[in-house]
């Protein structure tokens, strides 16, 4: 099949993730069914909640420059520090830059090695500029308001008013009992209008930019840290140190227990155990910044707290482990969960497993959430709201570099909409906002090696609702994605979902709403750029769009089957929009190997769907 528009003069919106050929096929399938990229531009930002990020509204308006935000977060995930930059530029805020020029501080220990205290002297500087920036953040705020908040959103994520465990955590980690009460008299209001839009003032007035520039400012003082310990004569016993900021624990070479609350631990080796409030920040409780650098030592950051290991409440935390097989379990949330707060974890190396039961695994409400593995193979499990989640003015990214790593959400949260016997996930590169208050944030999920298993419910694998972006970006490897309902690069009730592949030879199953969808004036775009894949479902999947928005499955290569149950509302179908005006835009656009659809189209077909669809299949590119 010729090209009507070379490639060489096509100016659009090209990127790893739709390149100029792509792009050519795309503009040449728009033309058969007499539109244009113009068209592709109809309205969806159709509502007016507040506290959209400006690139989801311009997303929203141009669908393909999704692509581009899933191209620009690949390249960002080299390291944990570029990720921070990039969620500051998602959220339209500058890192606040250091401007303290104080001194090293002499900090004296007589049985430190005198190296070892010269090198803590700029680390310690540096982190007491950080506390300063944490307080500014939240200066607009009183303790009362803060408390409020904190407790509305985990109030409702733990769901206190069926669940008292959950209740009981809440008055351990100091919330008050009164205060538990309004929040759950408020989640049964008649009219929620007048208590969401107080809460959404106050977490409005956080100041983001001075949260991630203290976070920043806390990961280069740390990396300095390092390279200046590399020779240093660490202590043969604990040493723990009253500072103006808290405590400084320096761990011993053998295996160390941490459950008391300290700003900084610095541990050489061992097998170590932290719980309690040793690895997270509570700033509502006077610990606005914990600092946590683990060199060596299968590890375990264990604890059924509230604010569990690698939580940030109004504060900063930074987690750095390097070397061992590590073990992270929160209760309830952890392990890099921002909430007006940033929170990093970063694990160098190790067959690792993260366990939680919701917000966490890089997870942001109001603030950031950010985890980093470089190395090995790990496994990642939580119930709901993980592993690269988003809400209102929310950054969630988990990056994952090396290894054959497995995903799975679910199991926690009952869906009582629309199927009772399945779960709720909102994973897996998912941001949601609070409809119709407020828009959602933007959460990518990363894996950059390795054959991967993706495994989740309802909401998952790049998928968002509510002016929110979420993201699912795998570079390499043979994997294996399954999801039940609106999952796999879905965006649902004016959001964008993106799933994007990277090549190998991989299977999707999905059952509704899935595999490049989108419904109610949304985008949703699957592509997939080399490997025999194999897609499979029931209903309203594979390229389908409902009720006025703009889908795409774009495989870029290889020999691939698509199957679905019901063909007629998959591969490539739009929909007229019944009563909501105008209708949708569907693209399956195949470009190269032999094809198999249950819908009958062949190879080398371009057939025209329902409502201004169409499949597209070119047989040799």
């Amino acid at each position: 099949m010729l090209l009507l528009i070379p490639s060489t003069i096509i100016a659009g919106p090209t990127n790893a993730l739709l390149d100029a050929e792509a792009y050519a096929h795309y503009l040449d399938a728009l033309k058969y069914i007499n539109l244009t990229a113009d068209d592709a531009r109809f309205a969806r930002d159709v509502a007016d909640p507040r506290l959209v990020l400006p690139r989801v509204r311009t997303m929203l308006r141009d669908p393909l420059e999704l692509t581009v935000l899933g191209s620009e977060i690949q390249d960002s995930a080299g390291g944990i520090q570029a990720l921070l930059k990039a969620a500051a530029k998602l959220l339209d805020v500058k890192m606040l830059p250091s401007t303290d020029d104080r001194d090293a501080a002499t900090l004296e220990d007589e049985h430190l090695d005198a190296s070892l205290l010269e090198a803590l002297g700029p680390l310690y500087a540096a982190l007491d500029a950080a506390i300063g920036r944490v307080r500014k953040s939240r200066s607009a705020l009183s303790d009362d308001e803060m408390s409020y908040v904190g407790a509305s959103l985990l109030g409702g994520v733990f769901n206190i008013e069926d669940h008292q465990n959950a209740r009981d955590a809440h008055l351990d980690a100091g919330f008050d009992a009164a205060l538990l009460e309004r929040v759950i008299a408020e989640n049964n209001l008649l009219d929620p209008k007048p208590t969401t839009q107080s809460y959404l003032d106050l977490i409005e007035r956080v100041e983001l930019g001075p949260l991630i520039g203290a976070a920043n400012a806390a990961v280069e003082a740390l990396e300095a840290f390092e390279a200046a310990v590399a020779n240093v004569d660490w202590p043969a016993e604990r040493v723990d140190m009253a500072t103006p900021l808290g405590r400084l624990v320096i761990g011993s070479p053998g295996n160390d227990l941490y459950t008391n609350a300290c700003f900084l631990i610095i541990d050489p080796a061992g097998d170590d155990a932290y719980g309690g409030s040793a690895a997270s920040a509570n700033g509502l409780q006077g610990r606005p910044l914990n600092v946590v650098l683990d060199l060596a030592g299968n590890d375990r950051y264990v604890d059924d707290v509230l604010i569990g290991p690698g939580t940030a409440l109004f504060g900063v935390q930074v987690t750095r482990d390097h070397l061992g097989n590590d073990l992270y379990e929160s209760a309830y949330a952890g392990q890099a969960a921002g909430i007006c707060g940033v929170a990093l974890l970063e694990d160098m190396s190790g067959r690792d497993v993260y366990r939680a039961h919701a917000f966490a695994q890089g997870a942001g409400h109001a603030g950031v959430g950010i985890l980093y593995d470089r190395d090995g193979e790990d496994l990642y499990d939580v119930g709901f709201f993980g592993q690269a989640y988003a809400g209102v003015l929310g950054i969630g990214f988990l990056a994952d570099q090396h290894g054959n790593d497995r995903y799975i959400s679910g199991g926690r949260l009952p869906n009582f909409d629309n199927h009772d016997w399945r779960f709720n996930c909102f994973s897996q590169g998912f941001a949601m906002g609070m409809r119709p208050f407020a828009g959602g944030g933007v959460a990518a999920l990363i894996d950059m090696a390795g054959s991967d298993t993706y495994q989740a419910d309802i909401f998952g694998q790049g998928t968002a609702y509510w002016y929110g972006a979420g993201l699912l970006l795998d570079r390499a490897g043979d994997d294996t994605y399954n999801v039940y309902h609106y999952g796999q690069g879905s965006g649902i009730h004016l959001a964008l979902g993106l799933l994007a592949d990277g090549g190998g030879d991989d299977f999707y199953t999905g059952y509704i709403l899935s595999q490049g969808n989108a419904h109610d004036y949304a985008v949703g775009i699957l592509t997939d750029a080399s490997g025999t894949d194999t897609y499979s479902a029931d209903h309203h999947s594979q390229g389908r769009a409902i009720f006025n928005s703009f889908a795409m499955l774009l495989d870029r290569g290889g020999n691939d089957a698509y199957f679905a149950r019901q063909s007629d509302k998959c591969q490539g179908a739009g929909h007229d929009g019944d009563h909501r005006a105008y209708g949708s835009m569907a693209l399956l656009l195949d470009l190269g190997g032999r094809d198999h659809y249950s819908c009958g189209a062949k190879d080398g077909a371009t057939l025209r769907r329902d409502e201004y669809g169409i499949l597209w299949d070119v047989v040799d590119p």
